[in-house]
C-alpha cells in the first residue's frame, strides 16, 4: 500500500482510528490507570514516583525516549515556565514548555477566613470571611463574540466536611442578551455575569455562599459569605425537609479556590480574565489521553510507513506554524516542508544569516495563513505523501531518528 493510500484511509477515519487505538488492551489499561490517578498526584515527587503515570505522560508529549532522564525531566517540572530564565524555556524544543505547563502541580490561588478571637479582658475580634483576589488584572474589554471563552471553577469549603462549587463559563452564549456588546464586555459586565451565574447555581452550589467583586487594582475578587437555609417550612428547626442549613462567613474552615477548566469544546480561544489559562493536571486529563492515542497512531504507522508518520505528524502541528523558523527547528517538520517545496534535505545553514536565508525562503513558498484551514493541512500533507511516494517508491527506509530530535 503506498504512503499516501495509507495517509488518506488514517487522515479520513483518524477518530475512528484513535478510537480503535484506545481499545487495545494495552492502551486501555494505561489509559484508565492514568485517568484513575493523576487526580491524586499533589507534588512533582508524587508523579515521578508512579513510573506509570510518568511514563504515559513523556509518551503523550512525544518525549517518551527522555523517560530514563529523570533528573533532566526533574529540572524541566521544578522550574516551571513563569521565569525567561526556566530551564524549560532556555531549550529549543517546546515540547518541554508544553510539558512543564501541563503537569504544574503548585495549587491555585485560594484563600481562607480567620477565626473569631473572644479573650477574656479583651475586645472580641470576630471572624474574618475568606477572601480571594485573583493575581492578574482584567483588561479594559473583552471580545467575546467570537470563540474566546474563559471557564473556570469557583470552590468554597463552607464547613468541615461540606465543599460547594460552580463552574463559570463566559462565552459568547452565557454572555449573549446579557451584556450591551459581546465584543466589548467590560469588567463590571463579567462580574454581573459571574454573579449571575454564582446564582443560578443553587442550594447546592454557591448561591448565597459568595460573592464576586472589582479590587481597587482592577482584578476580580471572591469573598465567602453567611448562609441561612431554614428548610421547607422556612421556620427555624426542623428535620428532614425543614432541616436549617447554615453556614458562617468566617473562620478557618470556610476557604475559597479558583480552578481554571476544560473548555467547552475544541474550537474555543482561552481567555485570561486574572488567573492564566493553564489547567491544572486533574482538569487536563482528556487533552493527555488525546495526545497519547494520537502518538501512539502516529508511532504505529511508522513502523510500517515513515512517510505516513510524517504525514500525520505534520497535520497535527500544522495549524501551530507561523514561520520559516518554527519548521527549521522540527527535524520532522522540516523534511515534510522540503519534500513538498524541493529544497535539498540537509542545508548548509550552520550560521544565524544562513538559518535566516533558509527560514525566509521556506516562508515565501509556504502559505502560513493557509494552514488555519483543515482542508488545506490536508492537501499539503496529501501532496506531501504523494512526493514521498514517489521519490521513496518504498517504506522501507526508516528515519525515525527525526522524531527523536524534533517535537512532538
Amino acid at each position: 500500500m503506498t504512503t499516501l493510500t495509507s495517509y488518506m484511509l488514517l487522515s479520513r477515519n483518524l477518530a475512528t482510528s484513535l478510537q480503535r487505538k484506545g481499545a487495545e488492551p494495552i492502551v486501555a489499561r494505561d489509559t484508565a490507570y492514568y485517568q484513575a490517578n493523576i487526580g491524586k498526584v499533589k507534588s512533582i515527587d508524587d508523579f515521578m514516583a508512579d513510573s506509570r503515570l510518568y511514563n504515559y505522560a513523556v509518551k503523550a508529549f512525544g518525549l517518551e525516549d527522555m523517560g530514563y532522564a529523570k533528573a533532566f525531566m526533574r529540572k524541566v517540572l521544578t522550574e516551571g515556565t513563569d521565569s525567561s530564565a526556566a530551564f524549560a524555556n532556555r531549550l529549543a524544543d517546546d515540547r518541554y514548555v508544553a510539558f512543564a505547563k501541563a503537569f504544574d502541580f503548585a495549587p491555585g490561588p485560594s484563600a481562607a477566613g480567620t477565626d473569631g478571637v473572644f479573650a477574656e479582658g479583651q475586645d472580641p475580634v470576630p471572624a474574618v470571611a475568606a477572601r480571594l483576589s485573583l493575581p492578574g488584572t482584567l483588561a479594559t474589554s473583552y471580545d467575546f463574540s467570537g470563540t474566546n471563552e474563559a471557564r473556570f471553577t469557583l470552590s468554597s469549603q463552607v464547613d468541615a466536611g461540606t465543599t460547594k462549587s460552580a463552574t463559570i463559563v463566559l462565552n459568547r452564549a452565557a454572555l449573549a442578551g446579557k451584556v450591551a456588546d459581546l465584543a466589548n464586555v467590560t469588567p463590571t459586565e463579567l462580574g454581573q455575569a459571574i454573579s449571575a451565574q454564582i446564582g443560578a447555581s443553587g442550594a447546592d452550589g454557591l448561591m448565597g455562599k459568595v460573592q464576586v467583586g472589582i479590587g481597587v487594582n482592577g482584578n476580580l475578587f471572591f469573598e465567602s459569605t453567611g448562609y441561612t437555609d431554614y428548610g421547607f417550612d422556612g421556620a427555624p428547626g426542623g428535620d428532614g425537609v425543614n432541616a436549617d442549613t447554615i453556614y458562617a462567613a468566617g473562620g478557618t474552615v470556610r476557604t475559597l479556590s479558583v480552578t481554571n477548566a476544560p473548555l467547552s469544546g475544541t474550537g474555543q480561544n482561552a481567555v485570561d480574565i486574572g488567573n492564566g489559562t493553564d489547567l491544572p493536571p486533574s482538569a487536563n486529563v482528556q487533552a493527555v489521553v488525546d495526545a497519547y492515542l494520537q502518538q501512539s497512531l502516529e508511532s504505529d504507522a511508522g513502523a510500517q510507513d515513515t512517510g505516513v508518520r510524517l504525514a500525520l505528524y505534520f497535520a497535527r502541528k500544522a495549524p501551530g506554524l507561523n514561520t520559516g523558523y518554527d519548521i527549521l527547528s522540527d527535524p520532522a517538520l522540516t523534511q515534510v516542508v522540503n519534500t513538498v517545496i524541493g529544497l535539498p534535505a540537509t542545508s548548509s545553514a550552520t550560521t544565524s544569516d544562513a538559518l535566516t536565508v533558509r527560514a525566509n525562503l521556506i516562508s515565501s513558498k509556504v502559505d502560513f495563513a493557509s494552514f488555519q484551514d483543515p482542508a488545506k493541512v490536508e492537501a499539503f500533507a496529501r501532496r506531501f505523501a504523494a512526493i514521498w511516494d514517489a521519490q521513496n517508491n518504498t517504506a522501507t527506509d526508516p528515519i525515525l531518528a527525526l522524531f527523536s530530535n524534533g517535537q512532538g
